[in-house]
């Protein structure tokens, strides 16, 4: 494949020689070309830098068919993005739902339509070309977002902190007006400061960089210290919380990040449930995961929140019953995290009825990112 920058790259696999050049013929003008008579040798040209733009297949070969050709292309991810046209023929017609299953972008049927091959990869070299001009401006976004964030932060800390030893008459003693307002200048830069945090590791995540760092632990252990840590917030609402937690065993894990999955869940429990209410923490091992549940006695969720509920900045419908904020990020970056575990998050819950938020891990955990 001779390198031209200037013009797309299309990889046509076919283990007929006469298909190749019909399709070439059809595209060689506008394009450069590299050919694969057989699926190995294609694996092994889409795997060059540059890579094809664009991967012209044929299902039927004698050695590694289209399907498993495919597999190991979305298997990679230096390839996993090339779009891929299957070449079928028609009576090949149950191939179109498994091709489209397995991640190919459209058909071209043989015998050739010259006119179709050409309107087919100029369509889809189009859509390609989109779609890498707007993962440039999300990467942009995603730097300018993070240094934003990173720059805010310290200045923000710093206002909290101030914020807070002015109210706790730590410089002096305060009338009870001055009081209030630096409990409204407290309260404000914390709730400022906890979007910056969440808008820094959405722009980790979203860039690639999110890094996980997993030491074997004991899941039910550091769950019970961080109760003790966020017992104010229970005990402010005259909460109860009940502990049903079965020995697990030992897993690995990032203890922060899975601590940061367990404060979101555990406070948006306390943050929608009643004064005086109940929240149930339940931890077991279910076959080949073990699954942490988070039962509360709030409002429940109605069935279209639930829809969009870990989508970023989120709000449902409910109210925090004690006046507290939220960022709209914290379900967002609990799916991702749980993701990068091999994990996930799911929801149950009823208007009326409460809300259990329940977090799985398989018991060998491989970070799927850093894969």
């Amino acid at each position: 494949m001779e390198d031209n920058p200037s013009r797309p790259k299309v990889l046509i696999v076919d283990d007929v020689p006469a298909n190749i050049k019909i399709v070439g013929e059809a595209i060689r003008e506008q394009y450069e070309i590299a050919i694969a008579t057989n699926g190995q040798k294609a694996l092994e040209i889409a795997s060059q830098v540059p890579h094809p733009d664009l991967i012209l297949l044929d299902i039927i070969m004698p050695d590694l068919d289209g399907y498993e050709v495919i597999r190991r292309l979305k298997g990679n991810k230096a390839t996993a993005d090339i779009p891929i046209i299957f070449i079928t023929s028609k009576s090949e017609v149950d191939d179109e739902k498994r091709g489209f299953e397995v991640g190919v972008v459209d058909y071209i049927i043989k015998p050739f339509s010259l006119p179709v091959v050409q309107a087919r990869v100029k369509t889809h070299l189009a859509l390609k070309q989109q779609r890498d001009e707007l993962r440039t401006l999300n990467e942009t976004k995603n730097r300018f977002l993070g240094t934003a964030a990173h720059d805010l932060r310290n200045p923000l800390a710093a206002i909290r902190g101030l914020a807070e030893l002015l109210k706790e008459a730590e410089v002096g003693e305060i009338n009870d007006d001055q009081k209030e307002m630096l409990e409204m200048m407290f309260d404000t830069s914390d709730h400022m400061l906890a979007l910056v945090n969440d808008l820094l590791d959405v722009a980790v995540i979203e860039s690639g960089k999110f890094d996980i760092k997993f030491t074997e632990g004991d899941l039910a252990g550091i769950i019970s210290d961080r109760l003790r840590i966020l017992r104010p917030a229970v005990n402010k609402k005259h909460m109860k919380v009940v502990r049903e937690m079965d020995d697990v065993p030992k897993m690995s894990f990032d203890a922060n990040r899975i601590l940061q999955v367990f404060d979101n869940l555990f406070s948006n429990a306390v943050k929608f449930s009643p004064p005086g209410s109940t929240i149930t923490i339940r931890l077991r091992q279910a076959d080949d995961r073990v699954l942490l549940e988070i039962i509360d006695d709030g409002p429940g969720i109605s069935d279209e929140d639930q829809k969009h509920l870990f989508g970023d900045f989120q709000r449902i419908g409910n109210k925090p019953t004690g006046g507290e904020s939220s960022t709209g990020l914290g379900l967002s970056i609990v799916k991702r995290v749980m993701h990068a575990h091999g994990g996930d998050v799911e929801v149950q819950s009823k208007v009326g009825k409460g809300t259990t938020m329940m977090v799985w891990f398989p018991l060998q955990v491989t970070s799927v990112l850093n894969a």
